[in-house]
Parts: structure tokens; sequence; C-alpha cells
């Protein structure tokens, strides 16, 4: 019988702990689309603060108000996505997981450290749970 591995994320912004099944997990580090936001605008902002700080930032200062000055400034800035929000995230603030489930596919399975190598290429490359319980790989040993 085939069981569905989970990995245990913590959310990188708000420490939340999510689970993701191998199939789902692409090396995501947030809980909501909300904290990726969030931490996206803070990237951000410190990439501009450090940029400000450098002498192409200034020259490129000076050149602006020049052109301002002399009225010929043309705006051309890209528009930012127009994405509605999320009506609703989908890990509620308060849950307590009884049953630990993928955060994306809702699939229920078993929490493990790590998920094991796939054998790519071999021709029974689906997992055995047992053999990899018995390896040490699954929490709760």
């Amino acid at each position: 019988m085939e069981i569905l591995l989970l990995k245990a994320v913590s959310c990188r912004r708000c420490g939340r702990t999510f689970y993701i099944c191998q199939s789902c997990w692409r090396g995501q580090a947030y809980c909501r689309d909300s904290c990726r936001h969030h931490s996206q605008r803070e990237a951000h902002r410190l990439a501009q603060q450090r940029y400000r700080q450098t002498t192409r930032s200034r020259e490129a200062h000076r050149q602006a108000q020049r052109m301002r000055r002399m009225h010929v400034y043309k705006k051309n800035v890209a528009d930012a996505s127009s994405t509605p929000a999320p009506e609703r995230d989908r890990l509620p603030q308060d849950h307590q997981f009884i049953v630990p489930f993928c955060h994306f596919c809702g699939g229920k399975g078993v929490v493990v450290e790590h998920f094991p190598r796939r054998g790519y290429g071999r021709r029974n490359s689906i997992l055995n749970i047992e053999s990899f319980r018995h390896s040490g790989g699954a929490h709760g040993q």
C-alpha cells in the first residue's frame, strides 16, 4: 500500500508550520500568498534602500531632477500586477492539525524528515513505505 509522504515546512515570515507532499514540493517557503507577498515587498524595499546608497543611484537621481527641471521628463513606469488579493488564505490563523495533510493538494499522509531520493531510471521506483520507516526516515521513531 502506498502512503503519501509529507514534509513539515516552517513559513519564513510567520513561522507557522505547514505540510507538503513530495509531488507538490517545489521549494515553497511561505504558508500563504500574503506571507509571500509581504516578504517580497520587504526584500524589494531593502534592495531599494541599498541601491539609493550607491553612486550610480545618486547620479540617476541627479539626471532625473535635471530632466524634470527642463520639463522633458517622460514617465515610463512598469505597472505592477493587478492580481486581486485572495478571498481567503488556505491556512487558517489558529488551525491545529489533527491529521497532517498537504497544504496544496489536500492529501493526507505521514510526516517524514526528508523525502527519499527518487529512483530515476529504475523500474520499481515506487516507494514502499515500510522499508522507508525501517530505515529511520519517518518522524516519531
